[in-house]
């Protein structure tokens, strides 16, 4: 027979791919050939279905009659594997198959005929020597394997030695930078194999696999897979368009985490962890009478045999996570989360009650502090069920956030399908159906809407609370954080909506202005006509159906509000840089001297019987008190503010506020809201 290689088999070394992190991959490979190479001793009737047989031998540093006196000599680094097997041997078919380098002579049960350049990838040379039947007589070939240009080295013909059949082959001399990763212990080599083949084993088409020191220390894979790995073993299939999917759901006591499998060939290819997917398995392990253990989940499928890269460490199809991989036929993406579906299903009692009892625990936050997610909670349970255990408040509050959104985009997108539907509700009971749906929805979101408005009532009202307390060294925030509760400073209502203002907080009219500017000059105001540069802190026009029943009322208004510094105790009379009273006068004085635009563009005249509203919000203290008794303000009746009313020359009404009457004021007027829901 003729040994010449046809191509350079040190480029085809070369060229194929192996992570450092994989250094048992050229085991698996052996392995793999042995296990093809016993089926087919099995289907050409050489040997019976139960007498396949491999044997791996662990070759570690040292001497061999030291180690074989060893009671334990795991921790010696392995440098080479012998595997063993008596399958059909490499007769000559085989044997060219072997020397041809990307011949397709098992393609049909996966092989992709690079098996033996994986190996020399990360070990210096493989060793054959093998033995076999051709034509009634036994055979024998042996040679090196090597990354040169040639590859193949020393043949010769051994003697028979009693052996009718089968090929031993060792892996000799793993490279440094592989060693460096390959696991020592022997029984995590035996479960790693085990996890790589288990398919094999689950389906009960293994043979019998022993590992062993050189200390004759020993596993049957066989004994470890029941022992380990098959206890409850649980199955069940899924499609994705015409192509057919199993999924075998296993036990393993010796894995450190959840994991799922996508396998071709009865092989391992790509293993990616549950918990990110399954959040409600944990990150710890489940235990079950005594018994702990990870599951481990393993996907197969003709497709996916068909679509395994050459080196069996992906798949030729796209992963697919982007959305625009939507559109095509199949990819990692789709056959992933049809998996996990799956195991859903496979663990759907588990699962529920660890599901319930983490909703149980989320209750109460949501009933006393979140209660605008109560109707998400209620309308999309099965979405907050699988949220994460043991979140935040602040995480459960973003995470609910997204439902929420989400919710609210399908109610959204199902009125727009029903409107565009000319259909007679009252004749159509399905449509009818479907619109009471959807109100139903509708109704819901409303609610939350409202709940949550008024849990933001309540955070303001809070916030401001803190922002006017001493920080423990007589200091205390100042005006222009104070003032952004009220509304964002250097705006304008135009910039911003009403939802994020909190003009409420002084009066529930507030929240009902045409026009208001925040801290900015009249001369850059629009609807202003002046040059003057001084600022009030917040200038509201009011078109008059913002105060009255009548839309057409004869005049407009304006609402001037002035912050202080809280405890602020620098006020002089008669000094408009240092007295809130006469600062607000003169925004005044200078209103009536300007123009105003009203939004149809049209010049609205405010003369002196246009009434200012004017609130003063700042503490009460000696030297702000001393003014407000010189210019006869008088007590409100909760005797906490003081007021004015200014007719003679204009009319206009003032009050003093203090930061405690405006939250004590704005509490009352929420409590029945907050009462409702449960949050005073």
């Amino acid at each position: 027979m003729n040994y010449t290689p046809t191509s350079n088999i040190a480029n085809k070394v070369r060229n194929t791919r192996l992570p450092r992190t994989k250094p048992l991959l050229p085991l698996f490979e052996l392995i793999s050939n042995s296990i093809h190479s016993i089926e087919e001793a099995i289907s050409k009737n050489i040997i019976q279905s139960n007498e396949g047989r491999i044997v791996i031998d662990c070759i570690r540093n040292g001497s061999q009659e030291t180690l074989e006196k060893l009671v334990n000599n795991d921790t010696y680094p392995i440098h080479s594997f012998i595997v063993a097997d008596n399958g059909i041997g490499l007769d000559d078919e085989n044997l060219k198959a072997f020397i041809e380098a990307d011949t397709d002579h098992k393609i049909e049960i996966g092989g992709k005929g690079v098996g033996r350049f994986v190996c020399l990838k990360a070990f210096k040379e493989l060793n054959i020597t093998s033995f076999y039947v051709e034509n009634k007589i036994r055979k024998s070939v042996q040679f090196d394997f090597k990354p040169t240009k040639d590859g193949f080295h020393n043949f010769s013909k051994p003697d028979l030695n009693g052996i009718p059949h089968g090929s031993i082959i060792k892996l000799n001399g793993i490279r440094e930078e592989y060693q460096k990763t390959l696991p020592k212990e022997l029984s995590y080599i035996a479960r790693e194999i085990v996890t790589h083949f288990q398919l094999y084993f689950i389906r009960s088409t293994n043979p019998q696999i022993i590992i062993r020191n050189q200390n004759n220390i020993h596993y049957d894979l066989e004994t470890l897979f029941r022992t380990e790995f098959k206890s409850d073993v649980k199955s069940d299939s899924f499609s994705i368009g015409d192509n057919k999917f199993e999924l075998y759901l296993t036990k393993s006591s010796e894995f450190q985490s959840h994991k799922i499998h996508f396998c071709a060939h009865n092989r391992s290819v790509i293993t990616e962890g549950l918990y990110s997917k399954l959040v409600d398995l944990g990150k710890k392990p489940i235990v079950e009478d005594d018994f702990k253990f990870f599951y481990q989940a393993h996907v197969v499928s003709e497709i996916l045999n068909e679509n395994v890269d050459t080196e069996r460490i992906g798949f030729i199809f796209p992963d697919g996570e982007e959305e625009e991989e939507e559109s095509v036929d199949i990819n990692l993406a789709k056959i992933r989360r049809a998996s996990i579906n799956c195991i859903e299903g496979l663990l759907a009692d588990y699962l529920g009650n660890v599901r319930e009892l983490k909703i149980e625990s989320y209750k109460p936050l949501i009933d006393e502090e979140l209660p605008q997610y109560k109707s998400t909670m209620h309308f999309k349970a099965d979405e907050v069920k699988k949220l994460p255990p043991s979140l935040s408040k602040e995480q459960l509050d973003i995470e609910l956030y997204k439902i929420d959104a989400n919710w609210r985009l399908e109610v959204k997108k199902e009125k727009i399908k029903l409107l565009s539907e000319d259909k007679d509700v009252t004749s159509r009971e399905d449509y009818r159906l479907k619109y009471e749906k959807f109100l139903s929805n509708f109704n819901e979101i409303g609610k939350s809407d409202l709940a949550r408005y008024v849990v933001h009532r309540k955070t303001i009202i809070e916030l401001l609370e803190q922002l006017i307390e001493s920080n423990g060294e007589g200091k205390f925030k100042n005006e222009d954080l104070i003032h952004s509760v009220f509304f964002p400073i250097r705006t304008s209502s135009d910039e911003v909506p009403s939802d994020k203002q909190n003009l409420w907080l002084i009066d529930e009219r507030l929240s009902y202005h045409s026009f208001l500017a925040s801290d900015k000059t009249f001369n850059s105001i629009p609807e202003i006509s002046s040059t003057d540069n001084d600022r009030s802190d917040l200038l509201i026009y009011n078109e008059a159906f913002a105060f009255s029943d009548s839309k057409n009322a004869p005049h407009n208004s304006f609402t001037i509000v002035e912050f202080k510094k809280p405890q602020r105790d620098d006020y002089k009379d008669y000094d408009d840089s240092k007295n809130p009273i006469e600062q607000t006068e003169k925004y005044i004085e200078l209103l009536l001297e300007g123009k105003v635009k009203g939004r149809n563009g049209r010049i609205v005249e405010v003369d002196k019987r246009t009434p200012f509203y004017v609130y003063i919000i700042c503490d009460i203290r000696p030297s702000l008190q001393k003014i407000l008794e010189r210019r006869e303000f008088e007590h409100t009746p909760d005797g906490i503010g003081w007021f004015k009313i200014k007719s003679k020359f204009y009319t206009a009404y003032f009050e003093v506020m203090p930061f405690e009457k405006v939250l004590d004021d704005a509490r009352k007027r929420n409590r029945i809201l907050f009462e409702k829901l449960k949050i005073e």
